[in-house]
């Protein structure tokens, strides 16, 4: 009999698929401990409610879900009505939006249970609860249930060692589903998974979830278990390209350093992409950078945000556009690719300081052609941090229940404090911030080449800061690569 059924939604209508890594994790303590789990990854299955009908049948005890704030929410509620009408199953959702509103998402009656935080330990707690058919919840930290009509939340109290946690059990899932066949390291041809060696983030940023929901702490496995999972992918599945998704890789240099030395000492020929703080090169001489290429670091990208020093630190970035331009320089002398991603729309940010994030990415582009900038992504108010409160106080109302945040848009200037004006520089600053002084040596589909073809105008445009009446941006969102 299954015991548990840990299922992943989808997080839109076209989902691409990563290892759906909070699952596993979940799952790995349960099955060293001789419990029955299934998972079923809904961005994978068009049949998913067959598979989710037959993987009931038997009197699974309970359902656990991993949702983000935004359209998975939708997707997670269709499935939790379907567990409620089809069984007697308890729903248990965790993840961060949860974590996050956790009395909010209990509100919503196809849900029982809520993990707050790290759900490797609370959900094993709470399945052996049901399986007993123990009804007293109240020592299981980190738990928000219901009782009585109330909803009750239990604070999570310590942070797991990841060292600790067993293997991963990657037998439960079909893992050739989730190789793709490029590196995102370079774009080559590869055999590319998305893996985590660390949690969390000591930074403080204020727009970032982590705040709360890791209290910034951070927390890595060690080295040597970072170069067995290496090895793991490598000898079994012939993996070559790793996509780091760790919220911050780099903040113990030694432990990076140590990596680096092992996968040289092993002699793998891989690709590895990473993010991390362009001040956290202060600390990485060139011999550093150095090692750090020749163990496969071919790609590392940053987050800058903005390039008005005043957003900088209303936003407690912390960091400066000089530290930017030195990570564009050194970067560039070692032959590691870098990316640089900015935020725009910040309540209360005035024209002026958009146009100075502008003129920082055409002086960036400038430096090194080789720099890629995807589109910005538009501020949008995240639960749990600063500028959440900031952007209620700006006239912003949020979501009042779980099903209105399903319908929310990170990717659309819908804030009421952006004006007209506002809205159409962000719009079409964004789009062609893929195309300003472009690497003429570079590779890319129909649509970067068609881009080429407008680049000297769209130069242009960017340092006149002439972003209305854009009809070429219409041409190339009728191109697909």
């Amino acid at each position: 009999m299954t015991d548990a059924i840990l299922f992943f939604p989808k997080t839109g209508p076209n989902s691409t698929a990563h290892l759906p890594m909070s699952l596993l994790m979940v799952a790995a303590p349960l099955v060293e401990h001789g419990y029955e789990v299934k998972i079923i990854d809904q961005r994978l299955e068009d049949d998913w409610q067959e598979k989710l009908a037959s993987a009931l049948n038997g009197g699974v005890l309970l359902v656990g879900f991993s949702v983000l704030t935004g359209k998975q929410i939708l997707y997670g509620l269709e499935a939790s009505k379907f567990i409620k009408e089809n069984s007697n199953a308890k729903v248990v959702w965790g993840g961060v939006h949860p974590s996050l509103l956790p009395r909010q998402t209990l509100e919503n009656h196809y849900i029982d249970f809520v993990i707050i935080g790290e759900g490797e330990q609370v959900f094993e707690r709470l399945l052996e609860k049901l399986k007993n058919s123990d009804a007293n919840y109240s020592d299981v930290d980190g738990l928000g249930y219901k009782k009585d009509s109330e909803i009750y939340i239990n604070e999570q109290k310590d942070f797991i060692d990841l060292n600790a946690l067993p293997s991963i059990p990657y037998n439960l899932v079909e893992v050739e589903k989730y190789v793709t066949k490029k590196s995102f390291a370079s774009g080559n041809p590869g055999r590319n998974v998305a893996i985590y060696t660390s949690r969390g983030c000591p930074h403080r940023c204020a727009f970032c979830y982590n705040l709360k929901f890791n209290k910034r702490r951070w927390r890595g496995k060690s080295a040597e278990k970072v170069i067995i999972e290496l090895g793991h992918w490598i000898d079994r599945y012939n993996i070559n390209a790793f996509e780091i998704e760790d919220d911050e890789f780099f903040v113990d240099l030694n432990r990076v350093r140590e990596i680096c030395l092992k996968i040289i000492e092993k002699g793998w020929q891989i690709e590895i992409f990473s993010s991390s703080r362009v001040n956290y090169l202060e600390n990485m001489d060139d011999d550093f950078l150095k090692l750090l290429f020749r163990a496969g670091f071919k790609t590392l990208s940053f987050g800058v945000e903005s390039g008005s020093p005043e957003i900088q630190k209303e936003i407690h970035k912390d960091i400066t556009n000089e530290q930017v331009f030195s990570a564009v320089r050194r970067l560039g002398k070692a032959g590691i690719n870098s990316k640089y991603y900015f935020m725009c729309g910040f309540p209360g940010e005035s024209i002026g300081q958009l146009y100075e994030t502008i003129d920082l990415i055409y002086k960036m582009k400038q430096e090194d052609r080789r720099v890629r900038i995807p589109p910005w992504r538009i501020y949008t108010p995240y639960p749990g941090t600063e500028l959440y409160e900031k952007s209620i106080l700006s006239g912003w109302h949020p979501p009042k229940n779980l099903k209105a945040w399903a319908n929310y848009d990170f990717e659309t200037a819908n804030m009421p404090w952006l004006n007209r004006k506002k809205k159409v520089i962000i719009k079409n600053a964004a789009w062609m911030s893929k195309y300003v002084v472009l690497d003429n040596n570079a590779g890319g589909g129909i649509k970067y080449k068609l881009g080429r073809l407008f680049g000297k105008w769209i130069d242009f445009r960017w340092r006149h800061h002439w972003f209305f009446f854009a009809p070429e941006r219409s041409i190339l969102l009728l191109v697909k690569d």
